[in-house]
């Protein structure tokens, strides 16, 4: 399985336009070479250099398993969405508080749906996931603060 996207190559520089501080838009996300007994997808967005740890910027899960194109005028209705690190509920783009900073995007094919409710923590999508993954997938941005 494969993770890319046409606006940034895995470990470039992403689009400023994806940050929180700039349009806060979900960059478009292409997945490839899915196993066939795929039922449902996740997709993670974390950063991997906070002083915090790793940062859950944003979580999704039940995308439909036929899915190979996403950006945000084009989000499954039935994808579900998490809570990030910081509380909130949706997509919160990337920005890095100093520094350069590498933010990785997940996806994960699973041989389930998930049944977590709206808005469910990132403790409880990976107790969730745990013994589901068939495949996953990743993609690494970096973003400066300017």
């Amino acid at each position: 399985m494969r993770l890319t996207s046409p606006e940034f190559a895995d470990g470039a520089e992403m689009p400023w336009s994806v940050s929180a501080s700039n349009e806060n838009r979900m960059p478009t996300l292409n997945i490839h070479d899915k196993p066939a007994r795929t039922v449902s997808l996740t997709l993670a967005l974390e950063d991997l250099n906070s002083p915090l740890g790793n940062v859950t910027h944003w979580l999704a899960w039940n995308l439909p398993a036929a899915i190979t194109h996403i950006d945000a005028l084009h989000f499954p209705k039935e994808a579900v969405i998490g809570t990030s690190t910081f509380g909130k509920i949706g997509y919160m783009g990337p920005t890095p508080p100093t520094g350069t900073h590498t933010y990785q995007f997940v996806v994960h094919a699973l041989d389930c749906e998930l049944t977590l409710p709206t808005g469910a923590s990132r403790p409880a999508f990976d107790a969730a996931i745990a013994g589901h993954i068939i495949d996953s997938a990743e993609l690494h941005g970096i973003l400066q603060r300017l």
